[in-house]
């Protein structure tokens, strides 16, 4: 089940970074857990964090809660 919501969530991420949307992103799963995982994303500069974060968390709305999404204005995620 992880595994493919793994899929199923950077598939949707990847979408928005060929779009333009996010610069990049990162996936973190807890280990040991069925909980959801964290998701950071390098917003791009000329969009406010909140559009960003608001967008993302729609887009990943019934893999993710809200506040398990944090925006960055960093220029790659390490």
């Amino acid at each position: 089940m992880r595994k493919a919501r793994h899929i199923e969530i950077s598939t949707r991420l990847e979408a928005t970074k060929k779009f333009g949307l996010v610069e990049d992103y990162r996936i973190e799963w807890r280990p040991n857990t069925l909980a959801a995982p964290s998701i950071t994303v390098c917003g791009r500069a000329s969009c406010p964090d909140i559009v960003t974060k608001n967008y993302i968390a729609t887009l990943l709305d019934q893999l993710v809660p809200a506040r398990a999404i944090v925006v960055t204005q960093i220029d790659r995620i390490s």
